[in-house]
């Protein structure tokens, strides 16, 4: 998640939390009416004011990024819920006939925290708004409210103890979030990843070419998409077995990735075929990282390459030059393709541009 959403997610969170606080506020006046409460309306004014001035408080420190320096709070909800607890406490001395319902409304605060606070959390943000309320129940006392402290003591540690039932719940559904998080970064990595060599797969490939594409042409910019092929590749899964074929593509993966730059991309096309993406290249940067792959590769002390015609493990490549030599997907991989198949024309083990025809005449650019 970006910096700005998760920014945003958590200014729509304290906004959540003040459109519930205000509505306890705003019902207030209206019980007061109907004569359920009773209090001065300049204190309800004072209350308003405390907590529309205290989230403002909240939302100014998500907008100057002051929540990131909390690392013991990384979701940013446990101060807020904390400045909930205290502000809902506090309503207790402002209507102490519902002191009861705004203690239970707690729990209704709590389902802002769903999937994120753990057991531990919601015991200790229960045990706050519990202690809290305690506290609230002192200072009534203290103005000569008339309450019996045994029963606001008990009512209490029960909402505490439903707190810890809260708790484990909460916590098998962090634990669920957790998983499903998990199991959808394993999935979405699956959809985009060879399983074999750990690179991108086709799909994903063909979906960056596309980007890097609308990119050139809306930059004006060029860029290079190479083929790739192990020669004799059939010779070598056929002698050693298909676990050696596994372990060489594997290999022969990790060496490529290797010689390229942080920026390139390369994948598995298909079988022992691999595509490569070079941003920002023309043909004379291309071919040199191209050859400096088929030197390597075929330098590269891989396990039995004896069994290989001229005893060496060996790949073949083309490439084209976006625009120069195709405008659009499929006709910049069917030119890369066509100098691939040159490349092993014409003997293998070497590379091959899209730009030069068999007769060694410069194809012409593309129409446009």
């Amino acid at each position: 998640m970006t910096p700005d959403a998760r920014r945003h997610l958590r200014t729509l969170g304290i906004l959540r939390a003040s459109a519930g606080l205000l509505l306890i506020l705003l019902v207030l006046p209206l019980l007061r009416l109907v004569g359920v409460t009773n209090f001065p309306p300049r204190q309800w004014l004072l209350f308003l004011g405390a907590t529309l001035l205290v989230q403002a408080v909240l939302l100014l420190a998500v907008r100057l990024r002051w929540d990131e320096r909390l690392r013991w709070d990384p979701h940013f909800l446990f101060v807020p819920m904390v400045v909930a607890a205290v502000l809902m406490d506090s309503y207790v001395l402002l209507a102490p006939e519902l002191r009861q319902l705004i203690l239970v409304t707690w729990f209704v605060a709590l389902l802002f925290v769903v999937g994120l606070a753990g057991f531990l959390p919601v015991v200790l943000l229960t045990a706050v708004m519990a202690f809290g309320y305690l506290a609230a129940i002192g200072g009534l006392q203290a103005r000569g409210f008339p309450l019996s402290p045994a029963f606001e003591t008990t009512y209490a540690a029960a909402v505490l103890v439903c707190g810890v039932y809260a708790g484990v719940v909460f916590e098998r559904l962090r634990r669920e979030r957790t998983e499903t998080k998990a199991l959808r970064k394993r999935l979405a990595e699956l959809a985009a990843t060879d399983p074999l060599t750990g690179l991108p797969n086709r799909r994903q490939f063909e979906a960056q070419l596309a980007i890097e594409i609308t990119r050139v042409h809306r930059r004006g910019e060029s860029c290079v998409l190479a083929m790739v092929d192990v020669d004799f590749f059939k010779n070598y899964n056929d002698v050693l077995g298909h676990p050696a074929g596994d372990a060489l593509l594997r290999e022969l993966a990790t060496l490529m990735r290797s010689q390229l730059r942080a920026l390139d991309v390369v994948a598995r096309y298909g079988g022992e075929e691999f595509g490569i993406i070079m941003p920002a290249t023309n043909a004379a940067q291309a071919a040199l990282t191209l050859e400096r792959i088929r030197r390597s590769v075929a330098e590269h002390p891989f396990a039995h390459r004896e069994v290989q015609p001229g005893a060496a493990l060996t790949i073949s490549g083309g490439f084209a030059v976006c625009p120069g030599d195709a405008a659009a997907i499929d006709a910049l991989v069917l030119r890369a393709d066509e100098a691939l198949y040159r490349a092993k024309g014409l003997g293998r083990n070497r590379v091959e541009s899209a730009a030069v025809r068999p007769s060694g005449e410069r194809t012409p650019p593309p129409a446009a």
